[in-house]
């Protein structure tokens, strides 16, 4: 293969219509290269028809070069054509000939469209108009003519392609208020269609635009716990399958606990709780007024006894004993228990040693645990929010949906009426957990840890570049980002160079 070959390809010509004339390397970090076609005839812009007819013998160089491509070592490649003037025999209009690699406004060439578009998901503006020796403005113009709703078609070119679809539907914020719907293929773990409104409206819109032959194909679908999602995909879409994420109701469980330690605490700060008496039904607000304490105490006058669940609770945590033991701290190291005051205890709060799991407790934390239960949870509620949080914990990762029903029976005979309120929830997506439980697998798990992982792609990509003030592009960036790798900008022709 002789050097003009090669230099065909790596400029990606075609040899059978063009030739290159000339070569020059006179400026740094610019190659120019003269290009002229080898065909006799044109066609022509006004009528479409194809003539040969000159209306002159001379070759014509255009002022300005075309930005082409950018190597390896960052060199622009630019091209420099000469062009011949024709006349059209038809309507006897006369222009100069225009090459297939040529933009519309004879700026540059499609394969550097290509480039800027490919580079933008890894790239800023700026630093792809100083890579390229270009203005900004240039780049922007290039970009602007990217169309949003012309890259969604490209979800529903995966879907096509599947036996069997399984969607998950979630959200996140762009700005305050202005949320983006984000709908993946949990299978292929693929990115389908971005929304730029989260309402019932703009989602059934969406899948009534989807194809029969694809909506058929949809088994399955979940949501994180958001009934307008499940209605428009459950009234749209032929009998679909539908489950909910078992991490979402993780967060439920943890959400219930962190509020009962709450009120404990503010109680047990306030020195409100006595044995025999609790506080039912209140939210207990940051800071407390005397308004605020005089109601409390009302209350608590007027509130029936409530009942213990100290045996119950005893027989689950079976606490250590706290003399002469060896126990290890969260770097498990060997050191003596010594029990908190209530004053430490006020002040700390010990937040995620009732989050963290029974399971990934050391020992030094279950002995402080219990001492807490046994000091400071006066009737015993935080106790047994705790232990209902990790029997359903357990129950969901065994996909036992009978111990699901032991659980919501237990919290609708609780006093407490976070307890009450926490069944409530389970009862409103009992059919979601219960789908969830038959089918989930090993190999298969219908989990929205893709989805949640993608939506924290999108937040990066809004930091990394200083936030978007106009949504499209915003749109327009995120596909990009998907659809290209930084590993193919560097495609086999320009790997030759270096």
């Amino acid at each position: 293969m002789n050097n003009i070959t090669i230099i065909s390809e790596i400029l990606n010509l075609n040899l059978i219509k063009y030739k290159i004339v000339k070569y020059i390397n006179e400026i740094e970090n610019i190659l120019e290269f003269h290009i002229k076609s080898k065909i006799q005839y044109c066609t022509c812009p006004q009528c479409w028809l194809k003539t040969n007819k000159r209306q002159d013998r001379k070759e014509y160089k255009q002022k300005k070069n075309l930005k082409h491509i950018i190597m390896s070592d960052w060199k622009v490649i630019e091209l420099k054509p000469i062009k011949r003037f024709f006349r059209c025999v038809n309507c006897w209009s006369k222009f100069l000939e225009r090459f297939e690699f040529e933009s519309l406004h004879w700026l540059h060439t499609l394969d550097f469209e290509k480039y800027v578009i490919t580079s933008w998901g890894y790239l800023s503006w700026l630093k792809i108009a100083e890579l390229s020796h270009s203005k900004v403005w240039r780049i922007y113009n290039i970009l602007n003519k990217i169309d949003a709703t012309e890259l969604n078609k490209n979800g529903l070119k995966i879907l096509e392609e599947l036996e069997e679809i399984y969607l998950w539907v979630d959200e996140h914020s762009f700005s305050w208020n202005d949320m983006i719907l984000i709908i993946t293929e949990l299978k292929t773990k693929k990115l389908i269609a971005l929304l730029p409104k989260i309402t019932k409206e703009s989602l059934d819109e969406w899948i009534k635009s989807l194809p029969l032959k694809v909506q058929i194909k949809v088994k399955w679908f979940s949501t994180d716990m958001n009934k307008g999602y499940k209605n428009s995909l459950k009234n749209i879409i032929w009998n679909p399958d539908f489950s909910v994420d078992k991490y979402h109701l993780f967060q439920e469980a943890n959400k219930m606990v962190d509020d009962v330690r709450q009120l404990n605490l503010w109680l047990v700060r306030m020195n409100f709780v006595k044995v025999d008496d609790i506080v039912q039904y209140w939210k207990i607000p940051k800071k407390l007024t005397k308004k605020d304490i005089a109601k409390i105490q009302k209350w608590q006058k007027n509130n029936v006894r409530m009942q213990k669940y100290k045996e119950k609770t005893e027989m689950k945590l079976k606490p250590e004993q706290f003399k002469d033991t060896i126990i290890k701290n969260k770097k498990w190291e060997i050191v003596e228990y010594s029990e908190i005051t209530q004053e430490y205890y006020e002040e700390k709060g010990y937040k995620r040693l009732f989050l963290t799991r029974q399971k990934n407790l050391t020992p030094f934390q279950r002995i402080r645990i219990s001492q807490i239960f046994r000091d400071f949870d006066y009737n015993w509620y935080l106790a047994e929010t705790r232990n209902i949080k990790e029997d359903f914990m357990n129950a969901i990762d065994e996909k036992d949906i009978k111990k699901v029903d032991e659980i919501i029976l237990e919290c609708k005979e609780s006093e407490h009426h976070r307890l009450q309120q926490f069944a409530r929830t389970l009862n409103n997506w009992y059919e979601w957990i219960e789908w969830y439980c038959k089918h989930s697998t090993e190999d298969f798990k219908f989990t929205n840890a893709f989805t949640e992982g993608y939506n924290n792609k999108c937040k990066n990509i809004k930091r990394q570049w200083f936030w978007f003030r106009n949504k499209l592009n915003y749109f327009k960036k995120i596909w990009i980002k998907e659809l290209t790798k930084k590993s193919q900008l560097f495609s086999s022709f320009w790997m030759k160079i270096s």
